[in-house]
């Protein structure tokens, strides 16, 4: 499944897209809120310290693993394997 192909921001998808270069796997992805275009993605990985310095425009990292984008509030939650 590639990011690129559902209706999901700029910068969740600019996010995954480098997630899943760096190995991850997307898991699940869901509509959390259609009106307001509302996603939630798990992706499944191994950590990297680069996972650290990851930044990009109108995302905020919430935690080790949940990022959220400023714009419609999706979400990307990682799980470490």
């Amino acid at each position: 499944m590639q990011v690129d192909k559902i209706a999901v921001c700029k910068p969740i998808e600019t996010l995954v897209n480098t997630l899943l270069k760096k190995g991850f796997a997307i898991a699940e992805t869901k509509i959390s809120d259609y009106h307001f275009h509302e996603l939630s993605f798990i992706l499944k990985g191994k950590y990297t310290s680069e996972i650290d310095h990851i930044s990009h425009l109108k995302i905020k990292k919430l935690d080790d693993a949940t990022f959220t984008c400023l714009c419609h509030w999706s979400t990307v939650n990682l799980i470490y394997e």
